[in-house]
């Protein structure tokens, strides 16, 4: 009786530690970079291919997985992934090339391509309206939470030990997780299971017109925003002659920041409703921007319009996603998988663009496209309304 009675938040639980330990293992490898170069005799640049290899199996894999979670039962699929991801994590950490390791890596990029799509939609099948939105607000947080935490502890394990634990620690909390929906997920059974048509799949979805508008938002979002986060510790080493170790208490910082909006994102969308809460957090996140602009050589203005671009993007990203939850109807699986692919593309573009703008006009060029990109996100968002 008393299980039953917290069923619902062990299960919450069981996808929050899904969620951190997927986002701890996509951020983790970059304080490794150093590390695996010395111990597989290459250079950097790459090592990074492992970096590449898993946001190409995230990437592919999740406008390809999509669908399935929409005909066969979700608890099954989120099994299937997390076994996926430990075997490629497995295999990351019993390897001795780098060739092996940058394979593993696409293997874990797969498996978590077809978990946390289906993360989403379980919430978006036990849960709606005000519930929902709190719900996936405390989820997401766990992302805010892997960086905070899960990367620098892995940086240090690292430091004290042997990189291979970090992969050894990140299959045991998968584990875990495993578990926990093993007994905490409801197996539905779903009303009509049509044969599976991946163009009939991806046309429903195209119907959905304000799934598209808030799927474009997420991608102009997203490409503004990572073109200055993966700057952000290059411009603060540079600026302030920060060492590795200060940088990264910086990105703590961020990430604590981060997590705390994230976590409790679910009242303000109540509050507000989350197509209002994405336009209005997009525009404060404009205003973000341009205090980095203006406290480009000011330390302690520069960490308050970060900390505050960091509170306002874990409001309103958590409030896009509950959004496509809550109109995705019957394609909440496809939705949410393109909805990822849409991150990951916009991080790739993002980085990119950054990279060839950055030697030309340093980190305030790469902030005035990010702003650009932000308004334009933020006009759109409006539009959901």
């Amino acid at each position: 009786m008393l299980a039953s009675r917290f069923r619902p938040n062990l299960m919450v639980g069981s996808l929050f530690m899904i969620v951190f330990v997927m986002g701890a293992d996509s951020f983790i490898i970059s304080p490794l970079l150093p590390v695996l170069a010395q111990q597989f005799h290459v250079t950097i640049g790459h090592t990074a291919l492992a970096v590449t290899s898993y946001a190409v199996g995230y990437a592919a894999g999740a406008p390809f997985f999509g669908p399935l979670g929409d005909r066969y039962p979700k608890k099954i699929l989120l099994l299937i992934g997390c076994g996926v991801f430990v075997t490629g994590s497995l295999a990351c950490a019993l390897t001795s090339t780098l060739i092996g390791f940058i394979f593993a890596r696409l293997v874990a990029g797969i498996g978590a391509a077809l978990t946390l799509p289906n993360v989403w939609a379980t919430l978006g099948e036990h849960f709606s309206g005000n519930r929902l939105a709190h719900v996936m607000g405390m989820t997401m947080a766990a992302l805010s939470l892997s960086i905070a935490i899960g990367v620098p502890l892995g940086a240090w394990v690292t430091q004290l030990t042997n990189w291979r634990l970090v992969f050894y620690g990140l299959i045991g909390m998968a584990m875990l997780a495993g578990t926990g929906v093993i007994i905490w997920v409801p197996m539905l059974r779903l009303v009509k299971r049509e044969p599976l048509n991946y163009w009939e799949s991806f046309k429903k979805v195209w119907h959905l017109k304000t799934v598209i508008l808030a799927l474009g938002v997420n991608f102009v979002w997203m490409l503004g925003f990572y073109s200055i986060y993966t700057f952000l510790g290059s411009k603060i080493a540079l600026s302030w002659h920060f060492s590795t170790g200060q940088t990264g208490l910086v990105f703590v910082a961020y990430g604590l920041s981060n997590f705390s909006a994230s976590f409790f994102s679910g009242v303000v969308t109540t509050k507000l409703g989350a197509a209002k809460s994405v336009y209005l957090n997009g525009w404060l996140s404009v205003g973000c921007l341009l205090g980095l602009i203006f406290s480009h050589q000011w330390l302690i203005g520069f960490i308050i319009s970060l900390m505050g671009l960091a509170l306002v993007q874990g409001l309103g990203v958590p409030a896009l996603s509950t959004y496509l939850v809550a109109h995705a109807q019957n394609q909440r699986t496809t939705v949410m998988a393109l909805n990822s692919a849409v991150l990951y593309l916009g991080l790739s573009l993002g980085s990119w663009l950054g990279g060839l703008y950055y030697p030309i006009g340093g980190f305030t060029v790469i902030v005035w496209f990010a702003i650009v990109m932000q308004s334009l996100a933020a006009g759109l968002g409006h539009l959901l309304c």
